[in-house]
């Protein structure tokens, strides 16, 4: 599926989750399983971004769930915040007053942990 541009790619995958959502309502057990929750633009951040990158389908939106609900399980949403501002320090160019999140133990321990849950993620969700 192609699409023209990337409000058409949206609306796609706005339909595409709220016909999942009405064609499967969570179980009983499924529906708040999940220990922490992460705010609803966090979580649509990271199922839009992983479904543009493995598929639009709604097998992916159901693998793109799992994924975040594996990592909100095992990493605290504050925590998750941190991690994710470090990687997005770790693409700024130069070696400004951003060095010392791009090289000390602390910030690098601290992306390696959330790499993990990420593959743990893939690996129990794809």
């Amino acid at each position: 599926m192609r699409f023209s541009n990337k409000s058409s790619l949206i609306a796609s995958l706005v339909l595409l989750i709220s016909t999942q959502a009405r064609a499967a309502p969570p179980s009983a057990d499924q529906a708040g399983s999940c220990p922490q929750t992460y705010p609803t633009s966090v979580v649509a951040d990271y199922v839009l971004g992983c479904m543009l990158a493995n598929g639009t389908t709604p097998e992916m939106l159901q693998k793109c769930s799992c994924s975040l609900d594996f990592i909100a399980a095992s990493i605290p949403y504050a925590e998750y915040v941190k991690t994710e501002t470090l990687l997005q320090l770790q693409q700024v160019e130069g070696a400004g007053r951003n060095a010392v999140y791009k090289n000390s133990a602390w910030s690098k321990a601290a992306i390696a942990h959330l790499k993990e849950v990420q593959a743990e993620s893939t690996l129990r969700c794809f």
